[in-house]
């Protein structure tokens, strides 16, 4: 009646009083579990054959969406001066690159425009052939200040045709984009360096994520998350890594993790939430596998552009470098594994039990890797077209323990089968 009590000499049972019997030997048992037809169909028996399959290790984690530093433009004022008009009044206002923003007049400005024009005209109707070298390098200089103060080199050729002076100097948009912060209101004074707007782009956003440091092995620049938010339910947007920070935070032991999400219809606004589930592709080992971009050309500045061959960013131009390839890494590959359902675990071992013959049944100790989504990869243990179950497995176990046989709790199984005590269900202690 409880054939987990095992002593070396005869007595009785301790729980139940029942005498004790003398133990099979497990082997001449046989470890097999062996059902009938009926007796599947009342388990509830489903087996599922083990395959190859493209498994990824999956890091879940929670995020929240910001601006991308690179698509975020910091304009300030060139010029000391008056702000004469406003044209972009307002945060939110979307903005073309070009796009005029703001007037000011500056006496500075003034002078240097005059200073411009005084040397063309000094140059008059000289050939410039003639010209010594100080008297072109003196109108290349005012040029070039006027230049630094923001005029454009359409204004400047307006200015050349004209012989006036501008008493403001517009300021221009320098990119596309939203104007998430404004410092500027008409009739206020600036100084050089004084912040005017924030412009960000908004077809590109980050994701800062937080990743606890035992999860860093499985995160590596260019592998591939899905994004989801409880603002936007049925949306899933898929971003790449592209940038994990080298330390770890002291209080909370994780690590910021950045992935790049593409944000055309811009549904993903600052300071939402998310949640993050990056996908970590496994070798044939069961380990993590290369990286995606081993190999391949990115840009240190903008490490979103990937390319198959050497190049310049598109940009910023810089000249995209190659990404090594980590020492022992093997590429992604289809992985033998097994459905989670069908693993038994004690916190010891793992098992799984696999059909040998219709109606037959014995237990298999493996060797996994992690959890891989519904499935676990298979290191040792199974062969590829072994028949596992994958429902009532636990029966499966259960009645291999009740006979004496190998189960999960007790690999060398009790010794005492049920059958032996059948016979003694009148025992006065029951």
């Amino acid at each position: 009646m409880h054939p987990q009590i095992r002593m070396p000499n005869p007595g009785n049972c301790p729980i139940c009083g029942m005498k004790l019997v003398p133990a099979k030997d497990v082997a001449g048992a046989g470890a097999a579990v062996v059902l009938s037809a009926e007796a599947q169909q009342i388990a509830s028996i489903m087996v599922e054959p083990v395959a190859l399959h493209a498994l990824a290790h999956e890091v879940r984690t929670v995020g929240r969406i910001e601006a991308a530093e690179p698509y975020v433009a910091n304009l300030t004022a060139r010029v000391a001066g008056r702000v004469e008009r406003v044209y972009a009044d307002s945060t939110g206002v979307d903005v073309a690159k070009g796009d005029h923003l703001v007037e000011i007049y500056s006496p500075d400005l003034v002078v240097a425009q005059e200073e411009f024009l005084l040397g063309l005209r000094a140059l008059g109707g000289k050939d410039r052939a003639a010209l010594d070298e100080r008297e072109q390098t003196r109108v290349e200089l005012a040029r070039e200040k006027l230049r630094l103060f923001g005029v454009t080199d359409e204004q400047l050729s307006g200015l050349e045709k004209s012989g006036k002076p501008q008493l403001v100097v517009t300021v221009h948009a320098p990119i596309g984009g939203t104007v998430v912060a404004k410092h500027v209101r008409e009739q206020s004074y600036v100084e050089t360096g004084d912040p005017l707007y924030d412009i960000a782009d908004l077809s590109h956003v980050w994701l800062l994520a937080d990743v606890y440091e035992f999860e860093l092995p499985w995160i590596v620049r260019g592998e591939h998350a899905n994004v989801t938010l409880e603002a936007l339910p049925g949306d899933t947007f898929d971003g790449v890594v592209a940038f994990v920070e080298p330390r770890v935070d002291d209080a909370t032991r994780t690590i910021k993790v950045r992935i790049h999400l593409d944000n055309e219809r811009r549904l993903l606004k600052p300071g939402m939430f998310a949640h993050v589930n990056i996908h970590a592709q496994l070798a044939p080992d069961g380990k993590r596998a290369r990286s995606p971009l081993a190999g391949k050309f990115t840009c240190p500045m903008h490490p979103e552009i990937v390319a198959e061959a050497p190049g310049a960013c598109s940009i910023c131009g810089m000249a995209l470098v190659r990404e090594p390839i980590e020492p022992g890494s093997t590429e992604a590959a289809d992985v033998l594994a097994v459905p989670v359902t069908a693993v038994l675990d004690s916190g010891v071992r793992r098992i799984v039990w696999v059909e040998r013959a219709p109606g037959r049944y014995e237990s298999a100790e493996v060797v996994l890797g992690p959890r891989a989504g519904e499935r676990y990869p298979v290191l040792s243990g199974l062969s590829t077209g072994d028949r596992v179950v994958v429902h009532g497995n636990f029966l499966l176990d259960s009645q291999s323990q009740i006979e004496g046989k190998p189960s999960l709790l007790f690999p060398q199984g009790l010794g005492a089968a049920a059958s032996e005590h059948a016979g003694h269900s009148g025992h006065s202690g029951h």
